[in-house]
């Protein structure tokens, strides 16, 4: 054991020119090493050549080495070798990974040790390099200082590499220049020599030290010209650590560090140097995996994503061994969904987290990226997975948004002639095991809320649960939510071309004698009906959307090429096609209302025929209506376009088309006037008013919205069946905001009580309707429906036998199981009103027991909510006012007296009756 206050005095003595913390404040003194020389000379114990010998057998010097190191012939050779050995003293004796109170130094002794270490480095390791990194700016003011000696520098490299893992020494950066002498150091005796103590000691850098650092002293180092060995060398250091672990992330941060420098010209760098032909199969496959888990990581910085995202590009372009891995990789992110190891009721397959993040690193592999992205034509086998999970997630979740994103960029990217077709027919088809096939959710699998707010989880559902994959909601949905227009109108046209071709095939009739199950039967419905249906409803969802006739007079052509194949392949189920001949024609009568130019074309002028055969064909009322305007327009009757905008329909529906509310208001006012009147042009256009009013409720203008209620009460007389299905659609409709579902529910409503008793042939739908909205895991939602539901269980009481008993269970676990008090005030009122809306009680006995027993429980509950046990005495005052009532007219009926009366012998007739009827008089 040494005096280490010893060393620390002499290391005060000396004056460290050289060190980082000097060198901007001290000007170099030529007598400054020679003065350090004779301090050290002075109080050093030992002579130089037993320092020396000290240090070779401390480090494995061999004695032939040693004998090429003579610090008596250069005085700089002896400064490095005494210094190196008062660190080396000092390290020796004093534990600095140690806490313990006799192994702490003062901060002062500790700055000395870092300037020792940092004067060091400049004359052992910076004065030795090879004489080509003197070409370099950062070096060229040490060359020529003294003969570089070999041996000296591996000792000088190995004592560095027993100083650097001091971590006291890195404080502010003080061994970042350190590091890269030591690199260049390393790199200058390797093309030299080969040794175990330079692979250990570039190990040791790579391994302990920021491995960024490495990587940026390599990018320093390469810049410089270099002979052929050395650039050999630092080249083979580079792309020998890129395929190391962390290599890519480390270099991305090395190459980011660099300023005024932007994210995208680093990608480019990154990318053509990841992703070169030269590298192996197997490395190439490490860097997919290295790149891949990079980007999991910095999922949050765009930044760093797009390096990773282009250099991922690049490996899938080298070739396909790199395509089918990534293909793989990608697969395997959504397996847990598509095929779970283990399905087991309520398990959880992926939580909200593992999901959104899942989702969002497809959205920015294949969306986000401003350079290269992977080609969107991955994603064709995953659209039916990805529709479903958009339907399955609450619209307030961003990864909803970016679901949207990733589908509407592959449908997009799809050539619209031939591609887009057969992916939507294949879709509504849902033929996902031919070949290729595709992915979509197990059928067990079930997207639920979680226990927080506004999460998701991914579980098995019960064995009996079907994953949904109505395409016809989904898809519509999806894009009249979104703002990508022209794709809207792509898959609209080749939807419409689609019904047509499935209108055109000829199938033969199955035989119906064979059906023995249910299966069967449902088999067989499912073939010959499902896909015109949904076709249908996701059409008739799209025509509503307005933007869709600006993109729609952008291919007229097209529109009537499908029209007129359309016309010529009308199906023998008149009712599906009528439905689908009013949207089009009525879509077509104001391209042509907006346009002289197609009204005049060749195209139009062909229609002519079909449509007049079909206005003779067609027993539809509306069908004909719509035919005769169009032949009005075709034929040039219909002259200047001024006569539109004077038309009363006309000018009420650009009123409603206005921003301002007052306007709207009286254009809305003006249809309900013709409508009353019956107005043929305005009964024509009877689904583009639907349109418009769905359309205009979704303004957030109170004045706005109640007045369009007010029209859907007056539609209602005209077009009953037609307004309640599509308000009842679009209230079932998950992706639609959730404050337009609360209006169209207020709609349906008032719909219901202007029809009265009369809305008892839609019961099913309306009952239906309000029932699946008190399911939704939205509280507002469930109150709204218990809301309206117990409005309409007072309307058609005596036709509620068939729900009552899902009506009660719905209402017990609202009670049971929400969380929401408004919701289940609401629920409890459904219960009131269906007791208010009883007229009979003898036609409700099996009704009664059970709503009796559930609000006497609510109301004697003291600790139950004030307003919920106010809901449920009135109930039961209600239930007791009509017991009593049927009481007393029971009683009344068994007291009554018969009488046989003969009328009129001996009657008095009444002084007041003089002016007679005129039949008494007879």
């Amino acid at each position: 054991m040494i005096n280490t206050a010893k060393y620390f005095a002499l290391l005060e003595n000396l004056k460290f020119n050289k060190a980082l913390a000097n060198k901007a404040n001290n000007s170099e003194t030529p007598d400054a090493l020679a003065s350090n020389l004779l301090i050290l000379q002075k109080y050093a114990n030992l002579e130089v050549d037993q320092q020396l010998q000290e240090l070779c057998v401390e480090y494995k010097l061999t004695a032939e080495q040693k004998s090429t190191i003579d610090p008596g012939i250069e005085p700089t050779i002896s400064y490095i070798v005494r210094l190196q050995h008062v660190l080396y003293s000092i390290t020796k004796n004093i534990n600095f990974h140690s806490d313990a109170k006799e192994d702490l130094i003062s901060v002062a002794h500790l700055k000395l040790c870092i300037q020792a270490t940092q004067e060091l480095s400049y004359y052992s390791l910076r004065c030795q390099l090879h004489e080509d990194f003197y070409k370099s700016p950062i070096f060229h003011e040490v060359q020529g200082k003294f003969k570089a000696n070999p041996s000296l520098l591996l000792l000088s490299i190995q004592l560095f590499v027993n100083l650097l893992p001091i971590r006291q020494f890195h404080i502010a950066n003080s061994m970042e220049l350190v590091q890269r002498d030591l690199l260049a150091a390393i790199l200058s005796l390797r093309v030299q020599e080969d040794s175990e103590h330079l692979d250990k000691a570039i190990s040791y850098l790579w391994q302990q030290e920021s491995k960024a650092d490495f990587f940026r002293h390599i990018l320093l180092l390469k810049a410089t010209p270099l002979c052929t060995s050395l650039a050999k060398l630092l080249h083979n250091q580079l792309l020998g650590k890129l395929n190391s672990p962390q290599g890519f992330g480390s270099f991305v941060d090395a190459l980011q560090q660099t300023p005024n420098v932007s994210p995208t010209r680093n990608a480019e760098i990154v990318a053509s140097i990841v992703a070169r032909k030269g590298f192996t199969q197997l490395a190439q496959q490490k860097m997919i995996l290295q790149v891949l888990e990079y980007c999991k990581f910095y999922l949050q910085d765009a930044d760093k994503m797009c390096a990773g995202i282009l250099s991922l590009r690049r490996l899938y372009d080298l070739n396909e061994t790199n395509q089918n891995q990534i293909r793989e990789i990608l697969s395997n992110d959504w397996k847990t969904l598509t095929n779970p190891e283990d399905v087991i009721s309520g398990l959880i397959l992926m939580d909200h987290q593992e999901l959104c993040n899942c989702i969002l690193l497809w959205q920015q592999l294949f969306c986000s990226s401003s350079v290269a992205c992977l080609p969107s034509n991955l994603l064709i086998p995953y659209l039916p997975l990805l529709l479903q999970l958009y339907d399955s997630l609450p619209l307030e979740l961003p990864a909803t948004a970016q679901l949207s994103g990733i589908i509407s960029r592959c449908l997009d990217n799809r050539d619209r002639e031939k591609e887009l077709p057969e992916i939507l027919k294949r879709l509504f088809a849902w033929e996902i095991e031919e070949e290729p096939p595709w992915k979509c959710l197990h059928p067990r699998t079930l997207i639920l809320p979680s226990a927080n707010f506004n999460q998701v989880q991914a579980k098995v559902a019960h064995k009996e649960h079907q994953a949904d994959h109505d395409m016809g909601r989904i898809l519509p949905g999806l894009l009249v939510s979104g703002s990508h227009h022209s794709l809207t109108c792509n898959v609209f046209l080749a939807l419409l071309g689609l019904m047509s071709n499935q209108l055109k095939e000829k199938k033969p009739l199955a035989s119906v004698d064979f059906i023995s199950s249910e299966t069967e039967l449902k088999d067989f419905l499912h073939s010959k009906y499902q896909i015109k249906l949904d076709l249908l409803i996701a059409l008739n969802q799209m025509v509503a959307h307005q933007p869709l006739r600006a993109q729609l007079a952008l291919h007229t052509k097209e529109f009537l090429l499908i029209l007129k194949d359309l016309l010529l392949n009308r199906s023998a189920n008149q009712e599906t096609t009528d439905h689908m001949l009013l949207l089009v024609l009525n879509l077509l009568q104001e391209l042509l209302e907006g346009s002289e130019d197609i009204r005049l074309s060749e195209s139009s002028s062909e229609l002519k025929e079909q449509l007049q055969q079909l206005g003779g064909q067609s027993s539809n009322p509306l069908i004909q209506q719509s035919v005769q305007s169009l032949l009005t327009l075709i034929k040039g009757a219909w002259r200047p376009s001024e006569a539109v905008k004077i038309q009363p329909f006309q000018k009420a529906r650009s009123l409603i088309e206005e921003k301002q509310s007052h306007l709207q208001v009286y254009g809305i006012q003006m249809i309900m006037d013709l409508v009353k009147k019956r107005d043929p042009a305005t009964m024509a256009q009877g689904h583009l008013i639907i349109a418009l009013a769905l359309t205009t409720l979704k303004d957030k203008e109170s004045y706005t919205f109640l007045n369009c209620v007010r029209l859907f009460v007056s539609l209602v007389h005209v077009m009953e069946s037609e307004v309640l299905d599509k308000l009842s659609d679009e209230y079932l409709s998950d992706t639609a905001e959730l404050d337009y579902r609360l209006v169209v529910g207020e709609a349906i409503l008032k719909v219901s009580q202007e029809l009265g008793p009369l809305c008892y042939r839609y019961k099913a739908v309306l009952l239906n309707c309000f029932m699946h909205g008190s399911r939704s895991p939205v509280p507002e939602l469930r109150m709204s429906a218990f809301a309206n539901l117990a409005q309409l269980c007072r309307l058609l009481a005596y036709q509620v036998q068939n729900f009552f008993q899902e009506l009660l269970q719905l209402v017990n676990n609202e009670l049971s199981t929400g969380g929401y008090v408004p919701s289940k005030r609401a629920a409890v009122l459904v219960l009131a009103e269906l007791l208010n809306g009883m007229d009979n009680l003898l036609d409700y006995q099996e009704m009664l027991l059970p709503i009796y027993r559930l609000l006497r429980a609510i109301e004697a509950e003291e600790s139950c909510d004030p307003q919920m046990r106010l809901h449920a005495a009135n109930g039961l005052k209600i239930l007791n006012e009509k017991c009593r009532k049927m009481i007393q007219s029971s009683l009344e009926e068994n007291s009554l007296q018969k009488q046989i009366k003969v009328l009129g012998i001996k009657d008095k007739v009444s002084p007041q009756r003089k002016n007679r009827h005129i039949l008494e008089l007879n």
